[in-house]
């Protein structure tokens, strides 16, 4: 994450051939990615993805021998901010709802401004912070750690087949990589063993940048990226087109669920209950509420019953003295601010100015 300067020892000519190869095999592959990302529908995790490879090839340059000067704690920065660049990018891709907030940019900037000062002070150009370089690590794994953990837990909801699938890979996949290079990084510190540990490092590079180039082109781009960045603009995604049901009987048996019994009031409904209640296979009942009934992830689906009965009890001068909260919690939703965020991404205003707007006061 953060460089020091060249190793002044003589590097073993197999080991820096190895580490070339390496490194080179790893920035054409990354260009491949990055061609698969800026020719996929424009969408966040599309252009964070461009910004991700375009960060890593900048870094796995700067690990090549090259005369040192006073743009190498830009090489560091540039190298250092496909980490938080990784964070935002998982998240963006594998949650449809994700819109990048001014806390998550803030963090992503706090650790590129620390990763910035380690940098110049390991090159002497800066006052040095009594462990500033072991925060930056940890601050790293944090970020790669965390994307993981969001990645694995949401799986069970994610009702895109392709998309399920790689969430598997890719969190395998990443995870045994960042093990590699924090054990890399690990030896070559303990052993003095600097040009072996980069080149570990590259090999472990070019291992990430050719499983993620692997993942995007066995993937179908349509249904894993959104056609248009939602959010950005203050407009949702374009609908998908929305194809016949898959099974009658199954809609029905859904509808009776959703409009009668309002399974959906219960918090913890899952994929798995749903699938049980109308006695159908999980699979069919996936692929059903996502190609039959065009939506992307199981929350979606049960977020637009829910929001059409609280806009249906906001609108409603016999419950204007309802608390908001009370009629959100009822309706299934598990917190305040979930239910607010959900209500002002479909409507476009908060759920009291709505109030207001219907029934006044």
């Amino acid at each position: 994450m953060v460089s020091a300067t060249h190793d002044p020892q003589p590097v073993p000519p197999v080991i820096a051939d190895l580490d070339l190869l390496f490194r080179g095999g790893a920035i054409g592959l990354l260009m491949l990615a990055a061609v698969v990302f800026a020719r996929a529908p424009a969408s966040l995790p599309s252009r964070f993805g461009v910004a991700l490879t375009s960060c890593t090839i900048v870094g796995t340059l700067a690990g090549l021998p090259h005369p040192t000067g006073v743009f190498d704690p830009l090489l560091d920065l540039s190298a250092s901010a496909a980490i938080p660049l990784f964070w935002l990018f998982a998240r963006a891709w594998f949650d449809d709802a994700f819109r990048p907030t001014p806390a998550a940019l803030g963090l992503s900037a706090a650790f590129l401004g620390c990763t910035l000062y380690a940098s110049l002070a390991a090159r002497g150009w800066a006052p040095p912070i009594v462990g500033l370089e072991v925060a930056v690590y940890l601050g790293g794994m944090a970020f790669a750690v965390h994307a993981q953990w969001l990645v694995w837990r949401n799986r069970s909801g994610d009702l895109v087949e392709a998309r399920r699938t790689a969430r598997t890979i890719f969190v395998a996949s990443i995870g045994l990589i960042i093990l590699w290079l924090l054990g890399s990084e690990i030896v070559g510190r303990v052993t003095g063993e600097r040009a072996l540990s980069g080149m570990a490092a590259a090999a472990g590079l070019f291992l990430g940048a050719f499983a993620i180039t692997a993942l995007l082109f066995g993937l179908r781009h349509p249904e894993v990226f959104p056609s248009t960045i939602a959010g950005a603009t203050g407009d949702e995604a374009a609908p998908e087109p929305m194809p016949e049901p898959l099974d009658a009987a199954l809609e029905h048996r859904l509808a009776v669920m959703m409009t009668q019994e309002r399974a959906y009031r219960d918090p913890e409904l899952t994929i798995g209950t749903i699938a049980a209640r109308v006695e159908t296979p999980e699979y069919r009942v996936r692929r059903h509420i996502n190609r039959g009934l065009g939506y992307r992830n199981v929350s979606d689906y049960l977020n637009e019953h829910r929001i059409a009965e609280v806009r249906d009890a906001l609108a409603d001068p016999a419950q204007a003295d309802v608390p908001i909260l009370t009629i959100a919690m009822d309706a299934g939703f598990g917190s305040l601010v979930m239910f607010n965020r959900v209500f002002k991404q479909r409507l476009g205003e908060t759920p009291s100015a709505f109030r207001r707007r219907h029934i006044g006061g």
